[in-house]
């Protein structure tokens, strides 16, 4: 892969994700940022690098008014684990009816532990470009193997 062009390479991948879920997940993580004060596009400002450090960001490069800060909720990253936990449970769910139980006398690899060509099969057509490029990740494969 190239990423001389980092933007159509995010473009491209940004495509590839199934409607539905996307967009619930686009949906449910714009909600948490909103619910924190943070406006789409805004750069982070260090939020969460020092624990010591108790700050929001604010709704426009103008610091908006201590009232207004007293109100806002902090950004919750478990909800947001919470909010790609259930966008994966949704892209994956079933999967574990194509995993493959070795012979014991056989070393095999994380591959080797899933029926990729049969969970893909049994996908929805606008979930095959996904989960055709996600089954082959070191990512997919290690959950597998746990």
């Amino acid at each position: 892969i190239s990423c001389d062009d980092r933007y159509e390479t995010l473009k491209a991948a940004y495509q590839i994700i199934p409607t539905e879920p996307r967009s619930m997940l686009i949906k449910e993580i714009e909600a948490l940022c909103a619910d924190a004060g943070i406006v789409p596009g805004q750069e982070p400002l260090d939020y969460g690098v020092d624990s010591a450090i108790d700050v929001t960001c604010p709704r426009s490069p103008v610091e908006s008014s201590s009232k207004d800060q007293q109100n806002r909720l902090p950004f919750d990253d478990r909800a947001v684990r919470d909010n790609f936990l259930r966008f994966f449970c949704s892209i994956l769910g079933g999967y574990e009816r194509f995993l493959v139980v070795p012979d014991a006398d056989f070393l095999i690899s994380g591959n080797d532990w899933f029926d990729s060509s049969k969970f893909i099969a049994t996908a929805t057509p606008d979930r095959v470009p996904f989960l055709s490029t996600f089954v082959n990740t070191q990512m997919f494969q290690s959950f597998i193997q746990r």
